[in-house]
């Protein structure tokens, strides 16, 4: 064997060694140190829970007393607002009066609101705490449009509402009929309004009997006979003789009856000069 060979079988053996893979290093953890970190941020989370809870604490021990005084601090004042055409401040004052029966913050506010709306007058009653001891309330009256019989009125949308006295509503329509057709009467009352208004006349009582039938008096206490159907086309046919023949002599009417399917009856005042005209008395 030469010496060529013997070197060059020495160089690749050293080469062979020199060329092994070496296993790196930065992939190794460490389990001993995060296990220590984890444990000091516990230990910081715990610290950081045990202060705030102590800090807790301290502000209750200070807070207490004022809070109990706040919630044990008597009702100062009442302003109620409201317009009161038909039902007094006094009145409203005794309701409120009557359910004021705990410190301010403890109202039953809920039961003071029934109290005041299960009075026939009023509406609607808004109340509202003012701080730091003032209760504020309003009240909305109801509005009658027109009377209901010696017992109560109709609202604006026609809801039948008894009270113990209407006197105050003197000055309003009188309606009558079944409390079951309030609603409709109001509804014919204000299309009758509607259509008669237009030549000065002013509805001042509208009455639907027990057969239905319809019968209503003018501001002049003219009485107008309607029946029982056609109400508005018979009113219609009314308004051409009106505008015809009565309106001249409207003064001498007592009474006209609509209830013909081709005109009018008249009935005049006993004094009346119009009543040998053309027009046919009753």
């Amino acid at each position: 064997m030469n010496e060529g060979n013997v070197s060059g079988r020495r160089r690749r053996a050293a080469e062979g060694v020199n060329t092994k893979t070496r296993v790196p290093s930065y992939g190794v953890t460490r389990l001993g140190n995060n296990e220590e970190d984890s444990a000091h941020r516990w230990l910081k989370r715990l610290l950081g829970l045990s202060l705030l809870l102590g800090a807790l604490a301290v502000a209750a021990y200070f807070v207490a007393e004022p809070v109990a005084e706040l919630m044990d601090r008597p009702l100062a004042s009442v302003k109620v607002e409201g317009d009161f055409y038909y039902i007094s401040k006094e009145r409203a004052m005794e309701l409120i009066s009557a359910e004021i029966n705990a410190d301010f913050l403890q109202l039953n506010l809920m039961s003071m609101k029934a109290a005041l709306e299960s009075e026939p007058w009023i509406e609607h009653a808004a109340l509202v705490r003012r701080w730091p001891d003032a209760l504020e309330v309003r009240i909305t009256e109801q509005q009658p449009i027109a009377r209901w019989g010696t017992e109560g009125f109709l609202n604006q949308r026609g809801e039948l509402i008894l009270v113990g006295n209407i006197d105050s509503l003197e000055h309003l329509p009188l309606l009558q009929g079944s409390a079951a057709d309030a609603g409709k009467i109001m509804q014919q009352y204000q299309d009758l309004s509607q259509l008669l208004r237009s030549r000065g006349l002013e509805v001042i009582a509208l009455k639907c009997d027990s057969k239905k039938s319809w019968r209503l008096m003018l501001k002049g206490d003219v009485e107008v006979a309607i029946g029982r159907d056609q109400v508005m086309e018979k009113m219609r046919r009314f308004m051409t003789i009106y505008d015809q023949h009565l309106n001249a002599v409207w003064q001498d009417v007592k009474a006209i009856d609509v209830r013909y399917t081709n005109g009018v009856a008249v009935q005049w005042q006993p004094d009346s000069e119009a009543k040998n005209s053309y027009i046919k008395s009753m």
